[in-house]
C-alpha cells in the first residue's frame, strides 16, 4: 500500500467514533449467536464501563436507528447510530438520512460531561482488539505518524501492534458539533444537525473548518473545556468505512 492510499484510508479511519470511556478493557464478545442477531452482519452492544438503562443486560444489542440513553463514568446522555447496509430498528429516518448522499455510517452522541475536561484530554477513534490483518510493518508506521503529526498533530496511530488504534481528538475529528443550554439542543434524528459553537467557544473556532483544525490540534485545544453546564451534541459520519 502506497504512503498516499494509507493516509487517504487512516484519516477515513478517524471519522469513526465509538463510545465515551474513562478507561478502555477487554472486549465482551457477544453471547448472542450470530444467526439471532438482529442487525446482522453486526452486532453492536455497550462497552464494559457504559451503563444503558434501556437494555436488559450489556450484552444485548442496542437498538439502530434509535437513540438510546448511555451512561459513562465521564458522560451522561444519548446516542444515535445508523450504518446503511445493516438492517434499522427506524426504517424511515433511516432511508431518509441516507437518500442522495455517500454515506455509510452515522453516529451522533448528545449529552453533559459530569466534570470538566480540556479538550486536549478527549479522543474518540478505533480501537481492535486483534492484530490487522493486513497490517503494514513498523517502520511504515513511523513514517504514516510522522506525516499526519504535521497535518493533524491531534491523532494517535498505530497500526502495527498486537492491540491497532487510531484515535483522534473530538473536537477535531466531529463533522458537527452544537454547543447548547439544556432544552435548546438539536434533535439527533434530524437528517441534518446545524454547527453552532461560535457563541461559546469565540470567534477562533467559529466555523466548521476553524474549529476542526485548531481543535485538531492539542497545544491549541487545552485552552478551551468541555464542561457540565452545556449540552454537547457531536455528530460523525463516514463515507469510506462500511
Amino acid at each position: 500500500m502506497s504512503v498516499t492510499k494509507l493516509l487517504k484510508t487512516t484519516l477515513a479511519v478517524l471519522s469513526i467514533m465509538t463510545a465515551f470511556s474513562s478507561n478502555i478493557t477487554a472486549t465482551m464478545f457477544p453471547k448472542m449467536e450470530p444467526a439471532k442477531w438482529p442487525h446482522k452482519p453486526i452486532y453492536v452492544q455497550p462497552g464494559s464501563s457504559t451503563k444503558t438503562p434501556g437494555l436488559a443486560s450489556k450484552h444485548h444489542p442496542i437498538p439502530l436507528g434509535i437513540p438510546i440513553e448511555i451512561e459513562s463514568p465521564l458522560f451522561k446522555g444519548t446516542v444515535l447510530l445508523r450504518f446503511r447496509n445493516a438492517k434499522s430498528d427506524e426504517p424511515v429516518s433511516h432511508k431518509s438520512y441516507f437518500k442522495g448522499r455517500k454515506r455509510l455510517m452515522q453516529t451522533v452522541v448528545q449529552g453533559r460531561f459530569k466534570r470538566p475536561l480540556k479538550m486536549s484530554e478527549v479522543y474518540v477513534g478505533s480501537i481492535f482488539s486483534e492484530p490487522l490483518a493486513a497490517a503494514p510493518p513498523a517502520f511504515m508506521t513511523t513514517v504514516m505518524n510522522a506525516v499526519i503529526k504535521r497535518v493533524a498533530p491531534g491523532v494517535v496511530l498505530d497500526l502495527s501492534s498486537s492491540a491497532p488504534k487510531v484515535v483522534a481528538l473530538l473536537g477535531g475529528t466531529a463533522q458537527t458539533m452544537s454547543i447548547d443550554e439544556p432544552g435548546n439542543e438539536p434533535d439527533i434524528t434530524l437528517p441534518q444537525i446545524e454547527e453552532n459553537v461560535a457563541s461559546v467557544l469565540g470567534d477562533k473556532v467559529s466555523t466548521k473548518s476553524k474549529r476542526k483544525k485548531y481543535l485538531g490540534n492539542p497545544k491549541k485545544a487545552a485552552s478551551y473545556k468541555y464542561d457540565t453546564k452545556k449540552v454537547y451534541t457531536l455528530h460523525t459520519y463516514d463515507d469510506a468505512m462500511d
